[in-house]
C-alpha cells in the first residue's frame, strides 16, 4: 500500500454522503501522487513548477497565510526539515475539516544517512521524523500513528493520544538524534501494520 491508496482510503471515511471530497497536496514535485486522488476539489503547493498538476506555485507559508478554504484531507510532502514539516504540520490543523486526515510522507527512514540535513543521498526522507515526535510530545487532542509502508506514512486526525513526555530542546531537530530513533521506534511513531491499517480503516 503506497501514499496515494492510504489517502484515497481516508477521504472515503471524510465529509457527509455526496459532498465533494476537498484535496490539497504540500509539496507536488513531479506530480506523482496528485493524479491519483479521488477527490472532486483538489489544490496543489510548490515553490517549483515541475508538474502539470501544480495549481498554486509558492512556498507553503505563502499558501497557508493568504488561504481560506478547508480541507478533508492534507497530504504533506513538501521541505524535508523538521522546522517546516512541523510548521506545515500545525498550518495544516487549522485549515482541516472535523473529520479530516493529515497524511505525511517520509516519516520513517530505514537508516541514518536517509534523513541526514542537507541531503547526501537519494532517496531521501529528511528528518521528517523529529517534526513528528515533537508534536506527539506537545499535542494531546489528537490521534496519531505512521502506517510502515512508503518510507513511512504518517496519518493525524482529532481525537486523544498519551504524550510521550520526553525532553526536547529549542535547538534545530529539537535535540533529537538518530539513535533515538532507532532505539524508540516503535513507541515514538506509534507505528502500526498495513493490514492493522486496512483493518481499522
Amino acid at each position: 500500500m503506497n501514499r496515494a491508496e492510504i489517502v484515497n482510503r481516508l477521504l472515503t471515511r471524510t465529509g457527509e454522503p455526496g459532498q465533494t471530497k476537498k484535496y490539497l497536496e504540500i509539496g507536488l514535485f513531479d506530480g506523482w501522487c496528485f493524479p491519483q486522488i479521488n477527490a472532486g476539489y483538489k489544490l496543489s503547493v510548490d515553490p517549483e513548477k515541475k508538474s502539470e498538476y501544480l495549481t498554486h506555485e509558492m512556498t507553503s507559508d505563502k499558501f497557508f497565510k493568504q488561504n481560506k478554504d478547508t480541507f478533508d484531507v492534507i497530504f504533506i510532502d513538501g521541505l524535508h526539515h523538521s522546522d517546516q514539516v512541523y510548521k506545515d504540520i500545525m498550518n495544516s490543523l487549522d485549515v482541516l475539516n472535523p473529520r479530516g486526515y493529515i497524511v505525511c510522507h517520509d516519516i520513517n527512514p530505514p537508516d541514518e544517512e536517509r534523513q541526514i540535513i542537507p541531503m547526501k543521498e537519494w532517496p531521501w526522507n529528511g528528518d521528517c521524523w523529529k517534526a513528528w515526535v515533537k508534536i506527539r510530545n506537545e499535542e494531546r487532542n489528537l490521534k496519531m500513528f505512521v502506517v510502515d509502508t512508503d518510507e513511512g506514512v504518517g496519518v493525524i486526525t482529532r481525537g486523544q493520544q498519551e504524550l510521550l513526555r520526553i525532553k526536547l530542546s529549542d535547538k534545530i531537530g529539537y535535540g533529537l538524534k538518530y539513535k533515538d530513533l532507532e532505539e524508540n521506534r516503535n513507541h515514538y511513531l506509534n507505528l502500526i501494520s498495513v493490514d492493522d491499517f486496512e483493518r481499522a480503516y
